[in-house]
């Protein structure tokens, strides 16, 4: 288990997991994805336990948005109470498409139920099969194909691994971080044999670094798309999938929560006692915003359409993160899922600022030296002011720690006086 294996079950959010060993293990087999992990930190990504549900919520991905799929996913389980094998056999066709699937979908969902319903397809074997035959066994059910069953080998049986040669960011993944051109199946069973038996953890760093984790990194394929900030299938494939959520130090977010397309964002409050009330949000599974009272920040016309919602798990983590944090402890802020988005610049900014430790205080000067010796250009201490102004999660994110020229407090986006407040109470001394 990780370090973070206490925090892998809360309430009903489950993340991925891997030990140290799988860490330790690739990092002492290669240098760069040593350096990846070491600057990347824990990964978080959603778990599925359940492989009825696993295969039903892929096939109801196929071919549709992340946030379709959420839609089409939250009216089924409204619909059906539960979606296991024997509400979906027993709905009818034309109440499954009411929840917004195709007829080719709902064949597909429905065919399954009822293989699953009569034994023709032994659900709980697969689960005791070894990889490959998880896999083929999958791939035999009508729109699921390898990739898919790959995803859920990974993503629902945490199967330590797995390595899809077709998954397409996978393989930029390897381009960037190792510099190909070109990633040939050879090349990639290279790679297979070197991450072995991890090639699961392996995927989930090369997912991060094929989304921008390490932006002074790029992809030298000649027609190189957009970074994918979710595992991509094969070129043509039908099967299509479920997207899995990036969590992690450094994820991928919505520059705005509202008006983006991003889906429902999630708020609740803080109070600590300290500095007044603290405004946190979500999108479901990461954190991605906590504001100050009266930060400057705060968008009031996107907070129209928050939702306020404070039974939602990755809050609780939080909030114990935050309770810790205020009576004088120094939690780690690799210990939540977080879900940082912006320019590659700023990423590289806020990257900088988890690693300024606790107590301990840097300059706007020394910080732009630090940017610049990762991503290897050139940058200004008024250019990373600007990116640490933009900081969206604050205290957490510790933008409080970095300090003026000779230490003086400058501008922050909670006011003078919170700054002040958070750096005696983490024994800096000023002045």
């Amino acid at each position: 288990m990780t370090q973070a294996d206490d925090r892998l079950v809360q309430g009903e959010v489950r993340y991925v997991e891997y030990g140290d060993d799988a860490v330790a293990y690739l990092s002492e087999r290669d240098p760069r994805m040593a350096d990846a992990i070491a600057r990347i930190g824990h990964v978080w990504r959603v778990r599925d336990d359940d492989l009825f549900q696993a295969v039903v919520h892929s096939i109801v991905g196929q071919q549709i948005s992340t946030r379709a799929q959420a839609t089409v996913w939250a009216r089924m389980r409204d619909g059906l109470g539960t979606v296991d094998a024997a509400h979906v056999a027993a709905a009818s066709v034309e109440e499954l498409q009411a929840f917004g699937m195709t007829y080719g979908k709902v064949g597909y969902i429905h065919d399954f139920a009822l293989h699953v319903q009569d034994g023709s397809f032994d659900i709980a074997a697969v689960e005791r099969m070894g990889d490959d035959e998880a896999i083929e066994a999958l791939a035999s059910l009508r729109g699921v194909g390898r990739w898919t069953a790959e995803m859920i080998l990974t993503f629902c049986l945490n199967r330590p691994d797995v390595f899809a040669y077709d998954d397409l960011a996978i393989q930029r993944g390897l381009r960037m971080l190792y510099h190909h051109r070109r990633i040939t199946r050879k090349l990639l069973e290279r790679y297979r044999r070197r991450f072995s038996p991890y090639c699961s953890v392996a995927s989930l760093y090369l997912w991060e670094v094929a989304g921008g984790a390490l932006p002074e990194l790029r992809d030298l394929a000649q027609k190189a798309g957009p970074a994918r900030k979710r595992p991509a299938r094969k070129a043509g494939e039908k099967d299509g999938g479920a997207a899995r959520k990036v969590v992690r130090k450094g994820a991928s977010a919505p520059r705005k929560d509202a008006g983006a397309g991003a889906g429902t964002t999630y708020v609740t409050t803080f109070e600590t006692g300290m500095i007044g009330t603290l405004t946190l949000a979500s999108d479901g599974e990461r954190i991605s915003h906590c504001w100050f009272e009266h930060d400057r920040n705060w968008d009031a016309d996107a907070a129209k359409t928050y939702v306020r919602k404070d039974d939602l798990p990755v809050f609780d983590i939080a909030c114990r993160w935050l309770r810790r944090y205020f009576a004088g402890e120094r939690p780690d802020s690799s210990e939540l899922p977080l879900g940082l988005s912006g320019t590659p610049f700023r990423m590289a900014v806020w990257g900088q600022l988890l690693r300024i430790p606790y107590g301990q205080t840097v300059t706007y000067g020394e910080l732009a030296e630090r940017v610049e010796s990762q991503t290897g250009r050139r940058t200004s201490a008024r250019a990373v002011g600007g990116a640490v102004r933009h900081n969206p999660i604050c205290v957490i994110v510790p933008c409080h720690r970095v300090v003026g020229s000779g230490g003086s407090l400058t501008g922050f986006a909670g006011g003078i006086e919170v700054k002040a407040r958070l750096l005696a109470a983490e024994g800096v001394k000023m002045g």
